[in-house]
């Protein structure tokens, strides 16, 4: 019995200890009773655990972060190829985690109306926007983004020259045009075999860069907002 007591005192003693060194560092209450060889505890707050481990510090955005939501309408002008399917793309491409979205843009398409015109038309029709298109590329004048339907049903000659796949080109071409609408310029290969600008012009040539359907971390920013 003796020893035994003195076990359950060892037992104890090691407890009130734990619970001591406990309560200095997440400090919180306890109550012990040794009646029945038995620890009680409680917190002083419920919140104890919490304010431990504390809120996490908000991440600073980088400056040309903005939070905004771009409402765009798609139509087509002209034969062109399937409206659905250029719609669908068009709208993953504009916001892939990997695209102009990184800037902090929701693009979400309304049936009328919105800042951004998102237009699949006949080649031959091209002209007709600006004196600057032209019959064999795709361009954006003002707040309308025109994807010349050749150009989105082939690619052009040098991207397949460079082995690029069509739905990649379909990814570029729309985020190169986009890109026209923030406010990008062109822009040339940096250096041979670094990943092209989205803003080069890469459906011309490819300048020894590689084809690349995404903007570059250098290339998020924008005049628009």
């Amino acid at each position: 019995m003796r020893r035994r007591a003195t076990h359950r005192g060892i037992i104890t003693a090691a407890i009130i200890l734990f619970l001591g060194f406990f309560s200095l560092t997440f400090s919180p209450v306890f109550a012990v009773t040794d009646g029945n060889n038995k620890v009680e505890a409680y917190l002083a707050s419920k919140n104890a655990f919490e304010d431990v481990h504390g809120t996490p510090p908000a991440i600073p955005k980088p400056d040309w972060y903005f939070d905004a939501t771009i409402y765009y309408t798609v139509s087509q002008n002209g034969p062109t190829s399937d409206l659905g399917t250029f719609a669908n793309l068009a709208h993953e491409t504009l916001n892939d985690a990997r695209g102009w979205s990184r800037l902090g843009a929701k693009f979400v398409r309304v049936e009328s109306g919105g800042t951004l015109r998102l237009v699949l038309a006949e080649a031959s029709r091209l002209p007709s926007y600006s004196s600057g298109c032209s019959v064999d590329w795709s361009c954006a004048v003002g707040n309308t983004v025109i994807i010349n339907d050749d150009r989105w049903t082939g690619a052009s000659t040098a991207w397949n020259a460079a082995g690029g796949s069509l739905r990649d080109y379909r990814h570029m071409v729309i985020n190169h045009e986009t890109g026209h609408w923030l406010g990008h310029g062109h822009e040339s290969c940096s250096a041979a075999g670094a990943s092209a600008s989205v803003m080069q012009q890469q459906s011309i040539d490819l300048m020894g860069c590689t084809f690349n359907p995404w903007p570059l971390e250098s290339e998020l920013w924008t005049t628009r907002f």
